[in-house]
Parts: structure tokens; sequence; C-alpha cells
């Protein structure tokens, strides 16, 4: 065989053997691909930012023990404007409900209606509106029963939002139009109140404006879901699967957007330094607890 043919048989080995390789990388790199796709086990994002909001809890109160634990959680009666921890036992689900912070969203858009379908008994004919009928049916008796509850386990959450907008919404909802206080009027109002309930950890301030904490009692109760004004709809939705509801065409729809913040932003505006710093002293474990910003306003 001459030197010509050798030449020609050597090319035509090396593009063979380029050409097996070039098919078992793209094999290889397809293979690769499809594994980055299915992935080993999926990042669940939601889960990492829950453990974050409920580590953070632990950390405020761990360094603030003395002031935030209590010796029985709040089971305020209802003459106290009625009690915000309530048990729905046809679900397990214990519920907070912060006034101004999603509860009516909650109560009458989603756990009225599971009643209603199951023919729960709670409306009477006492004459107070049907939410708070609601409330006082499933609010729970007292500290043995509560620790009963706990044993068993069950879907625990609370909704929160920042405390200077929670605290605007409760002005326009519940003093605004009674057109008697313009909103310095009522922080002076609010933080004359706190000053007055502050050795009974605000027992008799108004839910509409008291400190998270003392509604809820976050370092006696480890929630479940510690939910967002900010995150509410994929917040619900994640406790709505937990409760196996997720077929339940329930009303979701709240947005804080931007109507409030500007709103927030220009009444706060107009609030002297001393009393926004008398403000974000009453709310600081609202801050600390939930990662708020009190210099956002």
């Amino acid at each position: 065989m001459d030197l010509k043919w050798l030449k020609i048989i050597s090319i035509c080995l090396y593009i063979l053997i380029g050409s097996l390789l070039c098919i078992t990388w793209l094999y290889d790199s397809s293979y690769n691909v499809s594994l980055l796709k299915k992935g080993p086990v999926s990042v669940d994002l939601w889960s990492q930012e829950q453990a974050k909001r409920k580590e953070r809890i632990d950390k405020v109160c761990q360094e603030h023990a003395g002031e935030l634990y209590y010796d029985n959680v709040p089971l305020f009666p209802i003459r106290d404007n009625f009690n915000h921890i309530i048990f729905f036992p046809n679900y397990n689900v214990l519920h907070c409900g912060i006034p101004k912070a999603g509860s009516t969203t909650w109560t009458a858009g989603t756990f009225m209606k599971l009643a209603d379908k199951l023919g729960i008994p709670y409306r009477t004919k006492s004459g107070r509106v049907p939410r708070v009928e609601f409330l006082a049916y499933f609010q729970i008796k007292d500290v043995e029963t509560f620790n009963r509850i706990l044993e068993g386990d069950p879907v625990s959450f609370t909704n929160v939002r920042h405390p200077f907008e929670r605290l605007v919404s409760a002005y326009y909802d519940k003093i605004k139009p009674s057109g008697k206080m313009m909103f310095d009027q009522f922080v002076q109002y609010v933080l004359m109140t706190a000053n007055a309930t502050q050795n009974n950890k605000f027992v008799g301030m108004n839910p509409h404006w008291r400190p998270y904490n003392t509604l809820c009692a976050f370092c006696n109760i480890n929630y479940k879901v510690i939910s967002k004004m900010e995150t509410f709809d994929e917040d619900k939705k994640e406790i709505m699967h937990m409760l196996g509801l997720e077929d339940e065409e329930m009303r979701l729809g709240v947005h804080i957007g931007n109507t409030i913040e500007s709103t927030t932003r220009e009444l706060f505006r107009n609030l002297t330094e001393e009393v926004k710093i008398a403000l974000a002293d009453l709310y600081k474990y609202d801050f600390a607890m939930f990662d708020y910003d009190p210099e956002l306003y």
C-alpha cells in the first residue's frame, strides 16, 4: 500500500474517532442537563424563608424573655374585644388574627365559609355581627384546653405587616370616618393609652393598634407559619395546602400595593422625630421580630 492511501486511511480514522468523541460528549451533556432540570432535590424557597422568620422570632424571644414571655398565654375573653387566638377543630388549625393585618380576609373570607359549608351553628340571635359570633364560638375557653390543642400539633399561623402601615390602616378604618381626630392627634392618643397600659402588657389598649406579641404570644407559641402582608397570597396558598384545601375557592386578594405605602409616608412626614421615636419604641419588638424597618417612614 502506497503512502497516499495510508494518509487517506489515517485521516478517515481521525474523523471517525473525532465523531465518536463528539457524539459521546453531546450525549453526556444532554444527560447532565436533564439531571439539572430534574434536580436531585428541589429547593423550597418558601420553607427557607419561613425558617428565617421563625429563627428571628426565637432570637428576639431569647434576648427579651422577661418582657415577652407570658406565664399564661393571653386568652382574652369576649368582653375584651374578643379573643384573637382561635382553634378550628375540623381542620386542626390554630389562628391568631391580628386586626388590620389580614385577619378579616382569613376569618370572613375563609374560615366562616368553611364553617357554613360544614353546617357549624356558630350564628346566634345575639345581635352581634357574624364575624364576632364566629370568633366567640371558636375561641379557646381556658389554658388547659389550649395546652391540649398544642399537643395535637395544629397548623398554627398568623399574619403581620409593617407596624406603621397597620397603624395608618387602623386610623383610616376606625378613626378618620368619624372626623373626631386628625392623624397626629390619633397617634398621641395611641401613645397615651400605651403608656397607661404598658405595665399590664397593653391589655387595655385597642387591639387594632396593640403590639403583636400582646395578641399572639409569639414567645409561647411556636407558630408553623409566619405570614406577611407582603407575601400574603403565596403564604395563604401554602397554608391551604397544609390544610388539604387546595381546591377550595376562597378569597385571596389582599394587596398592600403602593397606596398604603404612599399614604403612610405622607402622614408620617408630618410627625415630629420625637413622636416617630416614641412609636418605634412602642412597636420595637414588632420591628425586631418581623424584620421591618422603623425608619422606612
